[in-house]
């Protein structure tokens, strides 16, 4: 066999961080007193202002639960040494629109954005504190009706987050432990929920870093998970 030209093997590291939507094995997170939630396929416009959306995509609406209505990606996905990104906004109420739950190598954690009544962000959680209290705790103004750029970067080194496009946190892993609030257990091992508030999501999207990482699948959660209805269909 013929050794690889350079090229060919530029554009085999360029392929392996090319952004691939996470679309078709969203299903929902079985909190207890969901506000509901309907899927529908989306097409970027010209009134779209972010680039970085992809072309189509799939969105949800999470209806405002008591208090959590969220979704859970039941299909494969990296432990490590990957990118996630997505747009969120909180269409109504006053708490977290999107707090994003996803695998740290064998440990998980949740970035909340707009909690404590609206404004707190950071990692839950770090060394056993929440979002609240540690070195990622911060308070922003989000705005209703308005889209934010979330990423998420877990390597082999740190976790970083992003908020349109400026650095939020970066979290070293070998100096700390990571892990989940019990309320987000029906998110694992990578979700989104909402806190008694309606919020839409769109345009979510994976890049691996390293396409040697292992891949984890979800456990059955203690319900069968429930497929999301798209919109206009019963």
């Amino acid at each position: 066999m013929a050794a690889k030209s350079d090229a060919e093997t530029k554009n085999t590291a360029k392929s392996q961080f090319k952004w691939r939507p996470l679309a078709g094995k969203w299903d929902e997170a079985h909190f207890g007193g969901d506000g509901g939630i309907t899927r529908e396929n989306w097409k970027k416009t010209a009134q779209d202002d972010s680039a970085k959306l992809p072309a189509t995509g799939e969105l949800f609406r999470l209806g405002m639960g008591d208090p959590l209505t969220g979704i859970r990606w039941t299909g494969d996905f990296p432990l490590e040494n990957y990118e996630l990104r997505l747009q969120a906004r909180r269409t109504d109420g006053f708490d977290f629109f999107a707090a994003v739950t996803f695998p740290v190598g064998k440990e998980h954690c949740s970035f909340v954005l707009g909690g404590w009544g609206g404004g707190v962000v950071g990692i839950s959680s770090i060394d056993g504190n929440d979002a609240s209290s540690n070195e990622t705790t911060g308070y922003k103004d989000f705005e209703n009706k308005h889209w934010y750029n979330i990423r998420i970067r877990v390597d082999k080194e740190t976790v970083t987050t992003w908020i349109d496009d400026s650095e939020w946190s970066n979290v070293n892993r070998s100096e700390h432990t990571f892990d989940i609030r019990i309320e987000m257990d029906p998110c694992l091992p990578l979700g989104i929920a909402n806190f008694q508030c309606e919020s839409e999501i769109r345009g979510l999207e994976i890049r691996r870093l390293d396409d040697q990482s292992p891949a984890e699948k979800p456990e059955s959660p203690s319900e069968e998970a429930s497929a999301i209805t798209p919109a206009g269909n019963p």
